[in-house]
């Protein structure tokens, strides 16, 4: 098997979800976490946490102009905490995004069978727990 290959199929959906909602794969995480998440505001950190990604990450990635249009920051009274959530244009982008998601996926999966993409995504579930465990090698 060609390992490789998740690459080109990664770029190719990156590219077409750049093409379609003009997102970067940050914006896109993003997006989706909340919208998955019921768009519940969330400290930074824990963000983060969620994204799997370090808090001056998720910084840098929320001061860009086109993600600081989709979100809304506001910081605790109480400490210097920060909680995002998504505004009304971040809640209409994540619709648009879950819109073209479903066309990359019905081109992607034309020819699969309902049972063949279930077995396919418990697969790369598979892989991605797998994945753990060559981090600790």
């Amino acid at each position: 098997m060609d390992i490789l290959c998740f690459s080109t199929i990664a770029v190719q959906i990156k590219n077409e979800i750049s093409r379609k909602c003009g997102l970067n794969l940050s914006q896109t995480r993003i997006l989706l976490y909340f919208d998955k998440s019921g768009n519940q505001p969330l400290k930074m950190g824990s963000l983060a946490e969620k994204l799997n990604i370090s808090l001056s990450t998720l910084s840098r990635q929320l001061q860009q102009k086109k993600t600081l249009a989709l979100v809304e920051i506001t910081r605790s009274e109480s400490n210097s905490s920060k909680s995002v959530v998504l505004n009304k244009a971040g809640t209409q982008k994540a619709a648009e995004l879950k819109a073209a998601l479903k066309q990359i996926e019905e081109v992607l999966f034309k020819d699969f069978s309902p049972n063949d993409v279930v077995q396919l995504s418990t697969s790369i579930n598979q892989l991605a727990t797998n994945l753990e465990t060559v981090k600790s090698l």
